[in-house]
C-alpha cells in the first residue's frame, strides 16, 4: 500500500508486533486446545478409576431356599449370601406374604402349625455386613425340633411363590442395589430407605 491510497505502510517494528500478536494468538488457541484435551483425558481417567474401584468392591446378594429331605432330619432354610467381590452392607431386609410385609418369620410359621406349637431359628439380616462368599441362614425350620409336617408346609408355601424377600444393600462406596427374591432381579438404586424396625428381618 502507498501513502496515496490513504493507507500508510506499516513500519518494520509494527509488522514485527503484528506477527508476534498473531503468533501469541495461535499459541493461546493451541494451549486452550491442549488444555481441553488434557482435561478430557483426566476426566476419562478419573471415571475409569472410579469404575475400577466400584468393580473391586462390588457386592452381589443372592437368596436361596435349601431343603434337606433326610428322613427324621427334614430341614428347610432361607439362606442369604454374598457372591460379589466386596462386602455387602445390608441396609434393609423385608419378608412378605402375598405382597404384604410381615412382622417376623413367626407370621409365616404360625398359621401352618396345626397344633399351635412351632419352633424355628432365624438370624437378623438387616444391619449386617456380609463378606464375599459369606452365607447367613436367615430362617430355618427343622424336623428335629418341630415336625416334618411343618417343614413340608413351610416349603410348600415358599414354593407357591406367595413368600418373598426383598433386600436393599450397598457397597463400601455407597453404590446401592435392591434385590427382589421372588422376581430374582437386582437393580441399582440411588439409596436404600431406612427399614421399618417392625417389618425388617
Amino acid at each position: 500500500m502507498t501513502q496515496a491510497e490513504g493507507h500508510p505502510e506499516l513500519t518494520r517494528a509494527e509488522r514485527i508486533f503484528v506477527r508476534i500478536s498473531i503468533l501469541q494468538t495461535i499459541l493461546a488457541v493451541a494451549g486452550m486446545f491442549t488444555g481441553g484435551v488434557a482435561l478430557f483425558a483426566a476426566l476419562n481417567e478419573a471415571d475409569a478409576v472410579r469404575k475400577q474401584q466400584m468393580a473391586a468392591v462390588w457386592p452381589h446378594i443372592v437368596i436361596r431356599d435349601i431343603n434337606y429331605g433326610i428322613a427324621g432330619e427334614e430341614r428347610f432354610e432361607v439362606v442369604v449370601g454374598n457372591r460379589g467381590i466386596g462386602p455387602a452392607r445390608i441396609m434393609s431386609a423385608t419378608a412378605l406374604i402375598d405382597g404384604e410385609p410381615i412382622d417376623s418369620w413367626a407370621d409365616i410359621v404360625r398359621p401352618l402349625a396345626e397344633d399351635g406349637n412351632f419352633r424355628f431359628s432365624n438370624v437378623r439380616v438387616s444391619g449386617s455386613v456380609l463378606s464375599p462368599a459369606e452365607d447367613v441362614i436367615a430362617f430355618a425350620v427343622d424336623a428335629k425340633y418341630t415336625s416334618k409336617q411343618l417343614v413340608d408346609a413351610v416349603q410348600e408355601l415358599t414354593q407357591s411363590r406367595r413368600v418373598n424377600v426383598v433386600i436393599c444393600y450397598c457397597s463400601v462406596f455407597d453404590d446401592c442395589f435392591r434385590l427382589d427374591g421372588l422376581a430374582e432381579t437386582t437393580v441399582a438404586v440411588d439409596m436404600c430407605s431406612a427399614p421399618k424396625r417392625r417389618t425388617s428381618i
